[in-house]
């Protein structure tokens, strides 16, 4: 199933918008904002590219008919992220902890000068080949994550007034 998230940020840059997006300390304050625990697993950034990987556990339990599905009530991820700094384009992965070899997810991402500030766009596929339930389930990850890019907006948002 795919997706598509677009949300504006005022006031800054590509560059400075993407200095934000990968700055550790604001992407832990974020996850605390949209309920994920996160635990950085490795950061490579060699000033022309940045590859970031880290796992991801919402702090939240899933619906009790995905749960039977996935075995577990807990949808639990490593997340990679790669990016080439100026560029405004990335790319993202997931594999989840439980059913890997079943639900696929991946996507990128784009930073576009708008007026006087920054859209970010995330766009994706999330992908579940569960006989009969694959639909329900990704439907319920979608749902998931556009409303987790609603919050990490209106965060950024907030984060951003504080700065200025």
């Amino acid at each position: 199933m795919k997706f598509q998230v677009e949300h504006r940020f005022d006031g800054l840059s590509v560059s400075e918008y993407e200095k934000i997006y990968f700055d550790e300390a604001f992407n832990e304050s974020l996850c605390k904002t949209v309920g994920l625990t996160r635990t950085l697993v490795s950061l490579d950034d060699d000033g022309k590219r940045i590859r970031r990987v880290v796992r991801v556990a919402p702090d939240r339990e899933v619906p009790a008919p995905v749960a039977k599905v996935v075995g577990s009530n807990k949808l639990e991820y490593t997340e990679t992220v790669e990016y080439v700094w100026g560029s405004g384009r990335g790319t993202w992965t997931t594999t989840p902890q439980v059913m890997a070899d079943k639900v696929k997810s991946s996507g990128d991402f784009r930073f576009t000068a708008s007026g006087s500030g920054v859209v970010r766009a995330v766009g994706g596929d999330i992908e579940v080949k569960i006989f009969g339930l694959g639909g329900l389930v990704e439907k319920f990850i979608v749902a998931d994550v556009e409303k987790s890019y609603d919050k990490a907006a209106e965060f950024t948002r907030s984060w951003l007034a504080s700065k200025r």
